[in-house]
């Protein structure tokens, strides 16, 4: 049977080096690089492949899926610059958009996956960066799977 998940991942660990860059533009870092194709590995592990892929207009979250190497001739990418500083609203609206019996990933920022989460689930739960939260609807409520986290696995 076929359930409508979503994925709220925080983009990958992101550069300071250029203090003169704008907040928008700041790439990854290092570790940022080396994280994101380690999530990608745990969404083959976990069967959570994305159908369908919300985000930011950032440099790094488009940093990030890059960096992840997913199969973009199979998934829906849509690039949304009001997932950047979104708030907690912005994030209730992007559910709305969410094909039912396929997978989301909504990729963004601090403090909106927090928020998000926390407002799905009644649970604040920390997400560092590029933190994956797995939910599954049921009926009109969505239910905590998991949380993975680079420096956990």
């Amino acid at each position: 049977m076929l359930s409508t998940r979503l994925i709220i991942m925080r983009h990958s660990k992101s550069s300071w080096k250029n203090l003169n860059l704008p907040d928008h533009d700041r790439p990854l870092n290092k570790r940022g690089k080396k994280d994101a194709p380690v999530m990608h590995q745990e969404l083959v592990n976990n069967n959570w492949l994305p159908d369908t892929v919300f985000l930011s207009s950032s440099k790094r979250t488009i940093e990030t899926l890059a960096s992840m190497n997913l199969d973009e001739s199979s998934i829906k990418i849509e690039i949304k610059p009001s997932i950047y500083h979104a708030s907690i609203n912005e994030l209730i609206n992007q559910l709305q958009l969410i094909e039912e019996n396929k997978t989301t990933m909504i990729l963004g920022h601090n403090p909106g996956c927090e928020l998000l989460i926390n407002h799905l689930t009644g649970k604040w739960h920390r997400m560092p960066t590029s933190a994956m939260a797995f939910l599954i609807k049921k009926k009109e409520s969505w239910i905590l799977q998991d949380i993975l986290r680079p420096k956990e696995l």
